[in-house]
């Protein structure tokens, strides 16, 4: 192994729902049902029959303002799925998943195949990592600059189930993959989570012996590139898939993993109990930190999943205050219905997307509506809906222009998305002139004060990290809500603001966000945080 690559392909068009697939793009490896062996094209069929969708709910007004609008599909002739999805701070996707190729022997090997989208022209080029680092079903997130951190995946060299312990970087101002030194042992899905300065911690999944791997690693801060073990956090073989981590204000990591909850301290690496779920989520339920306010309040919402896996979706919503000094779990308005495998997005509004998911098994009965939750009203709306099914492997990013890509899923069926991707527009696009930001500063260190200004009236800046997500667990998810005053010279064509000091906004790349009274959001300008 060694050195990184990039092959090119050429660009896409914009074509309509159903058009040609390119074959030999997807693998089912990594889902929890039978399915048979690979196809001589490269392409594994789950046993799971697709089911029709489930129907949509009302919706008080078809009008994009009310409840936005779905792209045709974009197919990516790369045959890359975005099982996997990061969006990078040159305005562009990278997405990856799994392939199968056959050998003129006829041995089938598995490797990871990777693209890299651009939303604005909706071109495509391969971007394949290390040949033999297969990171599907590994974890991922974007370091403090910019840099995005993948580790293990699954390892085929064993039974299924079993982790690779592969460190990989990719490069966005390059677009290239170069190889860090292996971790301890091997994780097939972990999470990666970025700290307070800007390395990461790295937990979960389970080894290559299909156990789960109770060590807790560090990576970086870059420019190191090794990973070291630090501590321990015991989960079983349910919990240990896809915990979902947030780091606080104070620079310490919560978990949420299924039935289960911890805080963990970087600086002893010493864990601590956490409150208990009022319901077990598991199976790929939605937990998202809700916008950090200037007082640094964060508040996380947990929906949907499973009870257990394998068993059906469910409805339940419950939240938690993590800057309490007793947080505890509370009910929250259940979804209007019962989801799994489904992606959350938070908008610059402070509002959260729910694009796909579904009822049962992998993929059975999918939703092809997506919902609105609004944290501030703990309400729930029906929003548009896209064509293609989104569930088991998809993903969700929110762009810089505010819109949304939906990637993913490889099972059974012609509206599986596969290497289709569609754009979603929220309705506050609709609903009249966008601020646009003038002037704003490409960096900034925490703690000090930035200046924007616009071309009309705003009413708030906020930042959100570019996501990193995969099995409906997003690792670097973060919108922070900056304190706000007048610009020096009195103009409403703009505000000053403060970029909190602590772990609120871990070093890295942000989007900048300026909106008005009506909540429209401008396209974001990047801001690096130092």
């Amino acid at each position: 192994m060694g050195g990184s690559r990039a092959a090119f392909a050429g660009a896409v068009a914009v074509l309509a729902v159903g058009g040609a697939l390119v074959t030999g793009a997807t693998f089912a490896g990594g889902s929890q049902r039978a399915k048979s062996g690979p196809r001589p094209d490269g392409e594994t069929v789950f046993a799971e029959r697709a089911t029709p969708p489930a129907r949509s709910l009302p919706v008080a007004s078809a009008a994009p303002s009310a409840i936005g609008a779905w792209s045709k599909a974009i197919v990516d002739k790369t045959g890359v799925i975005g099982v996997h999805a990061v969006l990078l701070d040159t305005d562009r996707v990278l997405l990856w998943g799994p392939h199968t190729v056959t050998q003129p022997d006829g041995t089938v090997e598995n490797q990871t195949t990777a693209s890299i989208f651009d939303p604005k022209t909706g071109a495509t080029r391969r971007d394949d990592p290390p040949e033999d680092d297969d990171v599907f079903c590994g974890g991922a997130t974007v370091l403090g600059d910019g840099t995005v951190l993948v580790v293990g995946g699954r390892n085929y060299d064993g039974p299924m189930r079993t982790g690779d312990p592969v460190v990989l970087l990719f490069h966005p101002a390059t677009e290239t993959w170069t190889e860090a030194p292996n971790m301890a042992a091997g994780r097939w899905y972990p999470t990666v989570t970025e700290l307070a300065d800007g390395g990461a911690a790295l937990v979960a999944g389970l080894d290559q012996n299909a156990k789960p791997n109770n060590t807790v690693e560090r990576f970086g801060p870059l420019p190191s590139t090794t990973s070291a073990v630090v501590g321990r956090m015991v989960l079983n073989a349910t919990q240990s898939r896809y915990p979902n981590e947030f780091l606080l204000p104070n620079g310490h990591v919560f978990t949420f993993a299924g039935n289960t909850t911890n805080f963990m301290d970087p600086s002893t690496w010493k864990l601590d109990g956490g409150p208990v779920p009022l319901g077990a989520q598991y199976d790929y339920p939605n937990a998202v930190p809700l916008p950090i306010t200037p007082g640094h309040d964060i508040h996380m919402v947990v929906y949907g999943g499973k009870a257990k896996f394998g068993a059906t979706a469910t409805r339940l919503s419950e939240g938690i205050d993590l800057s309490s000094k007793s947080p505890k779990f509370t009910a929250l308005t259940p979804m209007p219905q019962a989801r799994s495998n489904m992606n959350s997005v938070l908008l610059p509004d402070g509002s959260v997307l729910v694009v796909g998911g579904n009822t049962s098994s992998d993929f059975g009965t999918p939703y092809l509506q997506s919902l609105l939750y609004n944290p501030a009203t703990d309400t729930w709306t029906p929003m548009a809906s896209q064509a293609l099914r989104r569930a088991y492997h998809s993903t969700a990013v929110l762009l810089p222009d505010g819109r949304v890509l939906s990637a993913g899923d490889n099972g059974p069926g012609p509206i599986a998305g596969r290497n289709r991707v569609e754009i979603y527009s929220p309705p506050y696009l609709f609903k009249g002139t966008r601020p646009s930001i003038v002037s704003a500063p490409a960096t900034a260190n925490r703690g000090t004060k930035i200046s924007v200004t616009t071309t009309t009236p705003i009413r708030e800046l906020v930042l959100i990290a570019p996501s990193a997500t995969t099995h409906a667990t997003n690792m670097h998810q973060r919108l922070v809500q900056l304190a706000t005053a007048p610009l020096a010279n009195g103009s409403a064509k703009g505000l000053r603001a403060t970029v909190p000091a602590d772990g609120t906004v871990p070093p890295g790349p942000y989007m900048l966000f300026a909106l008005d009274a009506n909540g429209i959001p401008s396209v974001a300008t990047w801001l690096m945080v130092h």
